[in-house]
């Protein structure tokens, strides 16, 4: 049996072999045939004029011609538009990682445009053009958008940072969740194979993202341990992460820059009250009369004092290698003060006031970690501790999120988007 079922095998090998002395097998003869075929007819696309819209993210080193152009928009679209857009050149040019959406039809034609960008305050401002007839135009008015909730659950192999934006989380989510368990753990040091899951806002504007709102919810699982985060806000304008038990994950500065003053504004997208466009707010304002001392909230240094077209008189402190607050509007800066000087939480650096393009005194306040505004009430700001009955609130709020992270802890896969 054994050699019959080698007999196969012994074939193959005699069929290749050649005995020594003897000639090789003659070259087959090979014979090409060129034959040319008629193409069938393939009938015109038909031109619908039917609209839709594309996005392209912004690459170091765009033009906005060529953006367009990538983006499908026809070169002689691109040039009218660029040449005939009812905005300042300084505000086409586009930034590095922000997001271009254009409407165009199945011929190339341009009809609208819109991103985010800044302007010659720094400020981030909702860029929206649109073409009526043959005219260009740029929107003034609000325009309608929507929050919804954006879930993400990703695997750390190299790095969390690497897995973050390999799963489309924007950036200032990841600034967000390293502030937001700084004083549990450093998530730049998280190990291979632990997991991250993520609960947070996106703002759609005609159903494309514009910008990204706060981290609702966020867990770290590594080496058997679990973190966990829940945002809630104390008022319409200001919020804090908390624990599922109700304890504050950060405790922030030692003291408000203003004393007993009330936020009046919050961080975030806000319709701004002398442009009457759509803004990104980043940062948040107090109440305050002129003149109400502004003091720093902890320890740092002046990095600057100057006056600036639409902040009017500002101050930025250091406070670390990666961390920096800015106060402005301000009536007059301390007398003391100079740029290099150092000061301790409770310093008198300024005192507020209505310079800058603002309509009435108030203390305009940001933070910059790694030189990326972030929400000053939930990143550095003293935490305030919750009463029974926001204890209450908040277990109540964070049922559902808890709900959405057992979910993405029990998918064996690294989710990129689950609606």
């Amino acid at each position: 049996m054994a050699a019959v079922a080698a007999l196969p095998f012994m074939g193959v090998l005699t069929a290749v072999a050649v005995a020594p002395g003897e000639a090789k097998p003659a070259a087959v003869a090979v014979h090409e045939v060129s034959q040319l075929l008629a193409l069938p007819a393939l009938p015109a696309t038909a031109v619908t004029g039917e609209r839709y819209w594309r996005e392209e993210r912004v690459l170091r080193g765009d033009t906005l011609g060529g953006l367009l152009s990538r983006l499908g928009v026809s070169s002689a679209e691109a040039n009218h538009f660029i040449h005939s857009a009812p905005v300042s050149r300084d505000l086409l040019k586009l930034r590095s990682g922000a997001t271009l959406s254009v409407q165009i039809d199945d011929q190339g034609e341009l009809f609208g445009l819109r991103f985010l960008n800044d302007d010659e305050n720094g400020e981030k401002v909702l860029v929206v053009i649109e073409k009526s007839g043959q005219q260009w135009q740029a929107s003034a008015e609000a325009p309608a958008t929507e929050t919804i909730q954006t879930v993400r659950s990703v695997d750390v192999r190299t790095s969390l940072g690497g897995a973050l934006a390999q799963a489309g989380v924007p950036l200032e989510v990841r600034l967000q969740l390293g502030e937001i368990f700084a004083e549990q753990l450093d998530t730049s040091r998280l190990k291979r194979g632990s997991r991250v899951n993520l609960v947070y806002e996106t703002l759609l504007y005609k159903g494309s993202p514009i910008s990204t709102g706060n981290v609702l919810a966020a867990e770290i699982i590594s080496d058997g341990r679990q973190w966990q985060a829940f945002y809630f806000a104390h008022d319409s304008e200001s919020g804090a992460y908390y624990d599922a038990a109700g304890q504050p994950l950060r405790k922030g500065f030692s003291l408000t820059p203003v004393a007993n003053a009330p936020v009046s504004s919050g961080f975030g997208m806000r319709l701004h009250p002398v442009l009457h466009n759509l803004r990104m707010h980043e940062g948040i304002d107090y109440a305050a009369g002129t003149g109400t001392p502004i003091v720093a909230p902890a320890d740092g240094m002046v990095d600057t004092m100057a006056t600036q077209n639409g902040y009017g008189n500002v101050v930025i402190l250091k406070h670390s290698a990666k961390l920096s607050t800015l106060y402005a509007h301000m009536s007059r800066f301390e007398s003391t003060l100079k740029r290099g000087s150092k000061v301790r939480a409770g310093d008198v650096i300024g005192y507020v006031g209505a310079t800058g393009r603002v309509t009435g005194p108030h203390l305009h306040m940001e933070v910059h970690v790694d030189g990326l505004a972030v929400d000053p009430s939930s990143t550095a700001l003293p935490a305030q501790t919750l009463n029974a009955t926001q204890r209450l609130a908040l277990r109540e709020h964070s049922v559902k999120l808890a709900g959405n992270l057992k979910l993405l802890r029990e998918i064996p896969a690294s989710v990129a988007q689950l609606e």
